[in-house]
């Protein structure tokens, strides 16, 4: 079990959205196992209860922060068997007391759209009486804390969480969401990788100018920023926080040894070695040809944007000339009176503006089509496409990332029966939806499914046989190749 609190800008925050997305009102509870309100005067009934929710919020004049604390629980595909709705709402009123939002209002939903099963909670901050803004401090130690307890409560997997006898390094948690959603390099992970030559070559580096060669080879920059200093691409727009890399890249430290921060002079002659392309973070060695395919795409798909906003700008500019022209003639003319001059400018101006609203309307058109032909914009979003299209080399580098994929492992997805529906999501699982509920998860060397539904056992027997012939062996709602226990104890051996 893992907890998350996704963060949302002031200007953003909106607890009806939200609390209508954890009910999956949008598409009628497809992906929602249940939904329900606490905390609220309105009882069972949802939409009220958002309502009530929403007028506690404007109560709140003073606060200029967000009122809405978002909480995602992520359970293991082990623990859908042993979880109910009613141990759901146990879990929630749990991390509600561990939160201090054990009196605020909250609406709750379990999802079933992913790969694992997870609940979202949308706490108000608000309190509904004092109408004071409440926001737990260090929160991410007392979820962990609470995760691990009730893992033990309810013998689910363990996580392996923050453990304080190791040396945690914090992390750049949106340029791990960022590798994880996109399957590319980030910048933060890319300067990462260059820390080791960065600082080894910083300990001879006797000037700033030295200095910012050093950076400048691996297409890096350093420059100051507010209080501390940057290091930035030299090619884009990415930067990360100096002294996230190391201490020792601080603006204080590095003034002490060169005195006050100095800009770059010249680096035209500087030898590049290296530069952040965001490299993809899978390992399998027959990427490159995919590899190639999706870059000519994602070209094609940016040179035609760019040819569509390069359109519009010519013809809203044409027809803006156009209508000024117009509306000077009319100004110009002398059988008519100031009132009637003045009602054709007008019409004029409306003409013009239909008239733009038009282009724009044939722009967003050819957008759409460009969207539809290209209809991924990063890498993983490629693979998943080829993947559901039955390409199991695709199929196989999205599952590199997690371990090598064996043969018998990377399966094209079938449809076995009328009413079955499958899509791949990042790490290269196949989840498949039946027409019942039922969800039935490939990772390849194992099948989760529904424990609780028929049909979705029935289904998953059959995958396994397509999969791994006879050698399976069948779970408390899992099927695991033969041999697969075995290879993750010699992983693990050879990993230490």
């Amino acid at each position: 079990m893992i907890s998350r609190h996704i963060t949302c800008k002031q200007a953003n925050d909106d607890y009806g959205r939200l609390a209508r997305y954890v009910a999956d009102a949008s598409h009628e509870g497809e992906k929602c196992l249940a939904a329900w309100a606490a905390g609220c005067w309105a009882g069972d009934d949802y939409e009220l209860a958002i309502t009530e929710v929403e007028d506690t919020q404007a109560l709140n004049l003073r606060t200029g922060k967000e009122k809405t604390y978002h909480l995602i629980v992520s359970f293991r595909p082990e623990d859908e068997a042993l979880l109910t709705i009613e141990k759901y709402k146990e879990i929630e009123k749990e991390f509600a007391k561990t939160l201090g939002y054990e009196e605020h209002q909250r609406h709750c939903g379990v999802h079933k759209n992913t790969a694992n099963v997870h609940m979202h909670v949308a706490y108000n901050m608000i309190h509904p009486e004092k109408l004071t803004r409440h926001e737990p401090y260090r929160d991410f130690h007392k979820r962990d804390k609470l995760c691990r307890q009730l893992e033990q409560k309810y013998s689910l997997k363990v996580d392996n969480g923050r453990n304080p006898a190791r040396n945690n390094t914090r992390e750049n948690e949106k340029a791990r969401t960022y590798e994880a959603h996109s399957g590319q390099q980030s910048f933060d992970g890319y300067v990462k990788d260059q820390k080791t030559h960065l600082l080894k070559m910083a300990e001879v580096a006797k000037s700033w100018q030295e200095l910012h060669t050093i950076f400048a080879e691996q297409g890096l920059a350093i420059t100051p920023r507010g209080n501390g200093c940057v290091i930035k691409n030299r090619f884009g727009k990415q930067r990360i926080k100096a002294s996230s890399l190391d201490r020792s890249f601080s603006l204080h430290k590095l003034e002490a040894r060169f005195g006050k921060f100095r800009p770059a002079k010249s680096l035209e002659h500087v030898v590049e070695r290296d530069r952040y392309t965001g490299k993809p973070v899978h390992r399998n060695p027959e990427r490159g040809n995919l590899y190639r395919e999706y870059q000519k795409a994602i070209k094609n798909k940016k040179h035609g944007y760019e040819q569509c906003k390069e359109q519009e700008k010519e013809d809203l500019e044409a027809v803006r000339k156009k209508w000024k022209l117009k509306q000077r003639e009319i100004r110009n003319r002398t059988d008519l009176v100031w009132k009637d001059k003045k009602a054709l400018i007008s019409l004029a101006k409306l003409h013009g503006l239909k008239h733009e609203e038009t282009i724009r309307a044939d722009m967003a058109k050819r957008r759409r089509i460009l969207r539809k032909e290209t209809p991924f914009h990063n890498w993983s979003g490629f693979l998943k496409l080829k993947a559901e299209q039955g390409n199991q080399v695709a199929l196989a580098i999205l599952r590199s990332r997690k371990e090598t994929a064996q043969a018998q492992d990377v399966a094209i997805p079938k449809r076995l029966m009328t009413n079955i529906s499958y899509r791949v999501d990042n790490q290269g699982n196949v989840l498949y939806s039946l027409a019942g509920g039922g969800m039935i998860k490939d990772t390849g060397s194992r099948l989760f499914f529904s424990k609780h539904d028929k049909a979705a056992q029935k289904i998953a027997k059959q995958l396994a046989w397509r999969k791994f012939g006879k050698q399976f062996t069948l779970g408390n709602g899992v099927i695991r190749r033969v041999g697969e226990k075995l290879e993750a104890q010699i992983r693990n051996e050879m990993s230490r």
